[in-house]
């Protein structure tokens, strides 16, 4: 599942992150992370906050700078616009953040593969293109967020002026990227087994009652 979940990922890239936005954050991050290379290496000039040895100052000021760089990054927008298309009254309208599917093709996302049924078919290839999308979005903004904290978590645990317990929690957090690629895999699954399912016959499929239900009056005039 996971080398299937990031075949998915890799299709959808271009779908979901614009380049150009994706190269001018590049290039804001790659400032900001020049700026505060030279700062922290003046600083350390100075006071020796990075450490004494030949090796450790480097290495930390690098690690700093990577954290830096990787965190300005994940603030930088770098998601495709939609088209006029999926706009409502000048608003837009994001189906690539719909994250939640309907209750009925929940369970074909679950570790255990199931059947699909004839009747699920059209939610299925419905709702998995949009939580693809919405998985592979916040995957954009969640690695590199998450890596910039877990460098930073690093470093301050290898000054010694933190305890190990309270800079745990973002090598935790990281353990989600790996599980958002599994759920994209799964989807994926489930969505090839749709397709390999014939449709649902009409009497089968789920309508909508076109008689209100309830105590009907009758009008003047009918």
């Amino acid at each position: 599942m996971l080398r299937l979940g990031w075949q998915v990922m890799r299709g959808l890239l271009g779908q979901v992150v614009d380049l150009a936005r994706v190269r001018r954050a590049l290039w804001i991050a790659g400032a900001v992370a020049a700026a505060v290379l030279g700062a922290l290496v003046a600083l350390h000039l100075v006071n020796g906050w990075a450490g004494t040895g030949s090796l450790r100052p480097g290495l930390v000021v690098a690690a700093v700078t990577a954290s830096v760089f990787l965190l300005v990054y994940a603030c930088c927008p770098t998601a495709r616009e939609v088209g006029p298309e999926l706009r409502i009254n000048g608003r837009q309208v994001r189906p690539n953040t719909a994250l939640a599917v309907r209750w009925e093709v929940r369970p074909y996302l679950d570790r255990v593969r199931r059947p699909v049924h004839p009747e699920h078919r059209e939610a299925i290839l419905n709702d998995v293109p949009l939580l693809q999308r919405g998985l592979v979005r916040r995957l954009t903004r969640l690695a590199p967020l998450l890596l910039a904290v877990a460098i930073g978590a690093a470093v301050v645990l290898t000054t010694g002026r933190a305890q190990v317990f309270a800079v745990l929690w973002p090598f935790v957090y990281l353990f989600t990227l790996p599980d958002m690629v599994l759920r994209i895999g799964r989807s994926e699954r489930a969505r090839r087994d749709a397709l390999a399912t014939p449709p649902a016959a009409p009497e089968q499929r789920p309508q909508w009652r076109r008689d209100p239900s309830g105590s009907k009056l009758g009008l003047p005039g009918e």
